[in-house]
């Protein structure tokens, strides 16, 4: 087993529905505020949807689109829908960031077989150049992987804490691995935080383009009691921000929500929810 098939298991959390209820009842709630009934909503990144109201959605929305890597998680998601209404949902599957599995094992195998040579006295500055080469070569494949995805079209496109996950697996597997050396070396976090910018940009284009009337973003503005922003959810905040001109993109609302992520381990997000219309002058012409 590498670092990573470690680290994937600790992506299960068994207590997130009843953690995420508050959470879950808010942000369900603000998304159908602004949805006409009987339209339908693609929910990105949806996994097993404990932040989203599905038995709700199922009845008001005429068509539920669901896009995960994950397609087990989706499909317990939708136990939680009326039988009766479980044929207005489609699943699809799909990587945003475009790193396999296979790729992070074999950085894992990489880094590991260096370590092996020297253990504690391992100089994680070479190390850390090591890595680089492969990370360099990861992106470079994940983006061509990128370019092939076309998300399903949808009246309405929602995504709640995708964003900061897209590309954390990389940061995640080094950081695993300066622990247990008991050093620091910055290099690869610093690369990941730059490589953001590129894939947050390219992830908004498709969620825009899938989103026929409004886009709901909810990303972590903060975790709360940890100074600093959350990394992949700021670039994607701030890029959107940009993007909203009023007359291509318009953001015709915001708010923060409390996010109980792991209540026993205290941690909570503050989310930052974005309404983002993506046709403002038809909607004017309309009105």
């Amino acid at each position: 087993m590498t670092v990573y098939d470690a680290l994937e298991k600790r992506h299960v959390m068994p207590r997130a529905w009843d953690d995420w209820a508050d959470y879950r009842k808010a942000w369900s709630e603000w998304i159908i505020r602004y949805c006409k009934w009987d339209s339908s909503i693609l929910i990105v990144g949806a996994g097993a949807c404990n932040d989203y109201d599905l038995e709700h959605f199922s009845k008001f929305f005429g068509k539920i689109l669901l896009f995960d890597l994950d397609e087990a998680s989706m499909q317990e998601a939708c136990k939680r829908i009326p039988a009766a209404h479980r044929d207005k949902v489609e699943v699809f599957t799909g990587d945003f960031l475009g790193i396999t599995p296979y790729a992070y094992q074999e950085f894992c195998r990489e880094i590991q077989a260096e370590v092996n040579h020297r253990g504690k006295l391992t100089d994680v500055t070479e190390l850390a150049q090591t890595a680089l080469s492969f990370v360099e070569q990861m992106y470079a494949d994940a983006k061509k992987n990128r370019e092939k995805l076309v998300l399903p079209q949808a009246d309405y496109v929602a995504v709640s804490g995708v964003h900061s996950q897209v590309n954390h697996m990389l940061p995640w597997i080094w950081q695993a691995y300066m622990q247990a050396l008991g050093q620091r070396e910055d290099m690869i976090f610093q690369r990941a935080s730059q490589e953001n910018g590129r894939i947050m940009r390219d992830m908004n284009d498709k969620l825009l383009a899938a989103a026929g009337q409004k886009l709901f973003v909810s990303a972590e503005k903060a975790r709360v009691g940890v100074p600093g922003g959350v990394e992949g959810a700021w670039q994607a905040l701030e890029d959107l921000k940009k993007r909203a001109d009023g007359t291509h993109l318009r953001l015709s609302d915001s708010r923060n929500f409390a996010w109980g992520y792991d209540l026993r381990q205290n941690m909570i997000y503050e989310m930052e929810g974005l309404v983002i219309d993506t046709d403002p002058q038809n909607k004017q012409r309309k009105g």
